[in-house]
């Protein structure tokens, strides 16, 4: 196993999903390239946006998500996270 540095993966946004509630898009789908190889990332669904306002103060963006190989085929499953979109996370 390796870990791969900064400068050796690339990420390439393929699909936007834009919330109806905070108006923020989100990457939802990528083009993912690494010395490994080049693979896709897509949520599985792109309604996950979560509204925690009221608790937290944040919008983001977190759910299910697969990694397909080259071919279409699923060879992994993942669950994403993505903040920021909507306004600046204040931690």
């Amino acid at each position: 196993m390796r870990a791969f540095g900064a400068e050796e993966v690339i990420f390439e946004p393929l699909e936007r999903w834009t919330s109806p509630v905070s108006n923020a898009t989100y990457p939802v789908a990528w083009r993912v390239t690494t010395p490994a190889g080049t693979h896709r990332v897509r949520a599985l669904l792109a309604d996950q946006e979560l509204d925690s306002r009221s608790s937290t103060g944040a919008i983001y963006w977190e759910g299910l998500s697969e990694l397909l190989d080259q071919g279409g085929r699923r060879v992994g499953l993942g669950y994403l996270e993505m903040t920021g979109y909507a306004a600046r996370l204040r931690l």
